[in-house]
This record gives structure tokens, C-alpha cells and sequence, in this order.
């Protein structure tokens, strides 16, 4: 009987853990201790998200048609990425929280922000990396309170390097998100 009894509990619990994971999307993750006073005062300069039937609604971005209009400022620093990650370190977001004191302070520009990657893997996951790392760029932007509607993102991967050499230090390079504006 008891053995009845704990396959049941197995198969409940196994199917709660696959009914979970197909809707990870609305689950939030906890934010580190050292994070948790930034967000909280960040908090308050974020633009509302509609939520609609039980989805989080991403706020629009802006139309980068005519992207070659876009112009790097040398005000705005690129914002450096780890080997195949696209999660913003301490130095990315001390980058991206300078950079955002600008854009804020010029509110009329429009802004795009380029997804970069090294060499390494293959075409189309580095296309995909770079746009994870422009998006990361782009929500911590909104975060910061840059309106969500001026900011586009674009990937360019492996296609436009700083640096061609096949050495640590030019991957280190290539491997960066550029705010660039007009």
C-alpha cells in the first residue's frame, strides 16, 4: 500500500515539475544580494508593462529601419561581455548605468543598441548570442529609465569585429554590446 502510495506522490510531483517548466517564462528568478538596492531604487523610474492575460507584454522597440543613420558617440562606452554569456557582469552594468545618464539627459535621441560576438561557434549562434546581449543591454537601459520606445536592437555576431586576431585579448574585444544613436 505504501509503495501505491509513493509512486502516486512521484507522478504528481513529476508532473507539477513538467507543468512548471513549460511556463518558465512567468517565473522570476531571485536577484542577487548586491542587486537588490540597485533594483529597488531602479524600480522606481521603470516604465509600467501591460500584462495581459497572464503574459508580460515587453515594452515596444523602437524602428531601427535605416539603421546607417545610427552614429557612435564618444560618450557612450561598449558595454563588455564574458565567453559565451550574455548576462551583464559589474563592469557591463557600471558601463551601461554611465551610458544611461547620457541617453537620459538626451531624451530626443533615438538609440540602437548592436549585439557583438567573437569568432567562435557557428554563424547563426552567434547572430542569437549577439541579440541576447543587445536585449540584455536594452531591458537594463529601461531599467535605468531610457524610454522603451526610443531603444532597438539589432545583432550583427561575428560579422563586425574590432579585432581579427585569433587571440584572447581581440575575442575580449569582439565580445560587446555598442550604443549607438541619431
Amino acid at each position: 500500500m505504501k509503495n501505491v502510495n509513493f509512486i502516486g506522490i512521484c507522478t504528481v510531483l513529476s508532473a507539477s515539475v513538467i507543468g512548471l517548466s513549460a511556463c518558465h517564462k512567468n517565473i522570476k528568478t531571485e536577484t542577487p544580494a548586491a542587486e537588490t538596492q540597485t533594483a529597488q531604487t531602479d524600480t522606481q523610474k521603470e516604465q509600467p508593462i501591460e500584462v495581459t492575460e497572464g503574459e508580460i507584454q515587453q515594452p515596444a522597440e523602437a524602428d531601427i529601419r535605416g539603421s546607417s543613420e545610427f552614429y557612435a558617440s564618444e560618450k557612450l562606452k561598449p558595454v563588455p561581455f564574458k565567453y559565451d554569456k550574455y548576462e551583464l557582469s559589474e563592469d557591463a552594468r557600471t558601463v551601461i548605468m554611465d551610458n544611461a545618464g547620457f541617453l537620459n539627459s538626451n531624451k530626443d535621441l533615438k538609440i540602437m543598441v548592436e549585439g557583438y560576438c567573437d569568432e567562435r561557434g557557428t554563424t547563426e549562434y552567434n547572430l542569437a548570442l549577439g541579440q541576447k546581449r543587445a536585449k540584455s543591454v536594452r531591458d537594463y537601459y529601461i531599467r535605468l529609465g531610457v524610454n522603451p520606445e526610443s531603444v532597438g536592437t539589432i545583432s550583427y555576431g561575428e560579422e563586425k569585429p574590432l579585432c581579427q586576431e585569433q587571440t584572447e585579448e581581440c575575442w575580449t574585444k569582439n565580445r560587446r554590446a555598442e550604443t549607438k544613436v541619431k
